[in-house]
């Protein structure tokens, strides 16, 4: 399907974007923020799941796994202050 390979095109665009937030020492999202969006990422990955559109999924949850490390990482930045 042809929407499968935009839908994860499109991500995987995403995905590469968040590279360089995700190796920054302190320039991260607030916490609730980055939660948040790996969150709803998680569900569309169900969503897409559920209409078989693989590629899309796996970008989907690629995306929320980012979202969730930098989450982690604005937390350990909280917690040494």
């Amino acid at each position: 399907m042809w929407q499968d390979w935009a839908l994860s095109g499109v991500q995987f665009m995403l995905v590469l974007s968040l590279v360089p937030t995700l190796f920054h020492r302190t320039q991260k999202p607030t916490l609730s923020s980055s939660l948040m969006t790996a969150g709803c990422l998680y569900l569309m990955a169900i969503v897409y799941l559920t209409l078989s559109f693989w590629f899309s999924m796996t970008m989907a949850a690629i995306l929320a796994l980012q979202w969730t490390i930098i989450g982690i990482q604005r937390y350990r930045l909280d917690s040494r202050n």
